[in-house]
C-alpha cells in the first residue's frame, strides 16, 4: 500500500476552475488554484465517537508551517479553529476527533449551503483556501449551461450503492452481524440526493404475503419499504430540476423464473412514478437538454432483460462493474483496469463503477473483515484521491458505500466543470 500512496502522490494535479459556485474557494495565489482541502465524515460507530470529522487535503507546494484548520463557521484569520493540524505530505487524510452533528433530510433544504463546518488552509496564519461541508442538491440544474449537450455516459455522476440498504440514527446503536454486513448508508434516499447523488442502486424483496410487499433490500435483508424509498424520490423531484436514475439492479426475494411478480412490480413503479418518468424511447443517447426537454426527470433502469422490452417506461439497467475484491490495493487495480479500459470505449450505455469492498459468504459468518462500516472507512477517502488525481476523465457513475464519507461529489462537479471546458457555449463563458 506504501507503493500505491507514493503512486498517487505523483499524479496529484488538482486544477480548480473559476465557474463558482463548484471551485474550491480560493482567495489566494495560483499556487493555491491547485490545491484542495475537504470535510468527510468517517461511517465508524463506536462509543468513543461517531460521524467524526475527517479532513482530507491535496496540495503538491504545501510548506513547512502551513496549517489546516476546523472551524464551526466561515473561516476568518481572527478566528481560532477548533481543530488544527499541520500537513507533512502533499496528499492525506487526517482525522479531527470532532463529532459532526446529526442532521436528519428533513431539516435540509433544496438550496446548496454549508451545514455547520468548515475548514481551511493557512499560511502565515491567513486563510489562503477554504470549503465546507456542504449539500448539493441542485448542481446537475445549476450546470445545465454546461452539460445540456453531454449524455449520461459523458459525465461524471456520483452514485450510491446498494440505496435504499440505510440507517439514520441520532443515537449508537448496537450492531449486529447482520446490520454490520446489510448497512452501506447513513442517510436516507432523500438525504443521499440532496448531498449530491444522482444514480440510485435499488434491489427489491418481495413478499406477496406480508402487509408490506415491496422492500429495498441487501441481498436476503430487508431494510427499508419500498414505499419510503420512492416516496423521498418524489420529494426531490418535486423540489428540484435534477434528473435521477434509478436503477433497479437485483431481485433478491420473490422473484421467480416466470415474469408475474415482475408485472407486479412494473406495474407498481409506473403507478407510483407515472408523473416523472422519462420513456425509454428517449434512450440513453439522449442528450440532458433532451431529457430536460421533456418534462420528465426519472430513468427507471431494469436488470432484466426481457421484461425491458415489454414496456416503453423501462431502460436497460447501467452496466454495474464488480472488482469483487477484499483489499484496497485489489480494488486500486480493478478500478484502474476498468477506468483506462473506459477511455477508449465507444459505448454509449452508461456504466457504474461499483467502488467499495466485497464481502465473501465466509466473511461475513467470520466477521473477518470487521463490517461493511470498517471497510469502507479504509477505501472511501482513497477513492476520493483515486478519481480526483488519476480517473477523473474517465469516470462515469462512480456508486460509493456512506457517500459522506468520500469526496465523490465535489470531485464529479469540479470534473464535469473541467472536462467540457473548452465546449462550452458561448453563452455558458459568458456566465462563467
Amino acid at each position: 500500500m506504501e507503493k500505491l500512496w507514493i503512486l498517487l502522490i505523483s499524479f496529484v494535479s488538482i486544477s480548480l476552475v473559476n465557474c463558482a459556485p463548484y471551485s474550491n474557494i480560493s482567495n489566494s495565489s495560483d499556487e493555491f488554484e491547485n490545491s484542495y482541502v475537504g470535510i468527510l465524515i468517517s461511517p465508524i460507530l463506536s462509543p468513543e465517537i461517531s460521524r467524526e470529522i475527517e479532513i482530507y487535503w491535496s496540495h503538491t507546494k504545501y510548506r513547512p508551517g502551513d496549517k489546516i484548520g476546523l472551524y464551526i463557521e466561515k473561516p476568518r484569520d481572527d478566528l481560532e479553529p477548533i481543530f488544527i493540524m499541520e500537513p507533512n505530505i502533499p496528499v492525506g487524510i487526517a482525522k479531527t476527533g470532532v463529532q459532526a452533528d446529526f442532521i436528519p433530510s428533513v431539516k435540509l433544504n433544496f438550496t446548496k449551503q454549508c451545514l455547520k463546518y468548515h475548514v481551511a488552509w493557512l499560511r502565515t496564519g491567513m486563510v489562503r483556501k477554504e470549503n465546507c461541508l456542504k449539500t448539493e442538491p441542485t448542481w446537475m440544474a445549476d450546470m445545465r449551461c454546461i452539460l445540456k449537450n453531454q449524455r449520461m455516459r459523458d459525465i461524471f455522476l456520483p452514485g450510491t450503492h446498494d440505496t435504499s440498504a440505510y440507517t439514520k440514527t441520532d443515537m449508537l446503536l448496537p450492531e449486529t452481524l447482520v446490520t454490520k454486513y446489510a448497512i452501506t448508508q447513513d442517510e436516507d434516499v432523500l438525504g443521499q440526493l440532496i448531498y449530491g447523488a444522482r444514480y440510485l442502486d435499488i434491489r427489491v424483496g418481495y413478499y406477496g404475503a406480508e402487509e408490506i410487499q415491496w422492500w429495498g433490500s441487501h441481498g436476503l435483508v430487508p431494510v427499508v419499504p419500498l414505499q419510503t424509498v420512492i416516496d423521498d424520490v418524489k420529494i426531490f423531484l418535486d423540489n428540484t430540476d435534477e434528473i435521477v436514475i434509478f436503477d433497479v439492479q437485483e431481485f433478491p426475494v420473490g422473484f421467480g423464473k416466470d415474469f408475474s411478480v415482475h408485472r407486479k412490480l412494473v406495474a407498481f413503479l409506473e403507478d407510483q412514478f407515472a408523473d416523472y418518468i422519462i420513456p425509454k424511447s428517449f434512450s440513453w443517447s439522449s442528450t440532458l437538454d433532451t431529457i430536460w426537454s421533456s418534462g420528465k426527470r426519472l430513468i427507471i433502469g431494469y436488470d432484466e432483460q426481457n421484461v425491458v422490452g415489454m414496456y416503453d417506461n423501462l431502460w436497460p439497467s447501467v452496466h454495474q462493474q464488480w472488482g469483487n475484491v477484499q483489499k484496497v490495493d485489489e480494488l486500486y487495480e480493478y478500478l484502474n483496469k476498468i477506468e483506462t479500459n473506459a477511455l477508449s470505449s465507444l459505448k454509449v450505455n452508461p456504466r457504474s463503477a461499483m467502488a467499495e469492498l466485497t464481502p465473501k459468504a465466509w466473511d461475513i459468518f467470520l466477521d473477518r473483515l470487521g463490517g461493511l462500516r470498517k471497510m469502507a472507512e479504509e477505501v472511501d477517502a482513497k477513492i476520493t484521491i483515486w478519481y480526483n488525481t488519476k480517473w477523473q476523465l474517465s469516470a462515469n457513475i462512480v456508486s460509493v458505500d456512506f457517500i459522506k464519507a468520500t469526496g465523490i461529489v465535489e470531485a464529479a462537479l469540479e470534473w464535469n466543470i473541467r472536462r467540457f471546458n473548452n465546449s462550452f457555449p458561448i453563452e455558458c463563458k459568458a456566465n462563467n
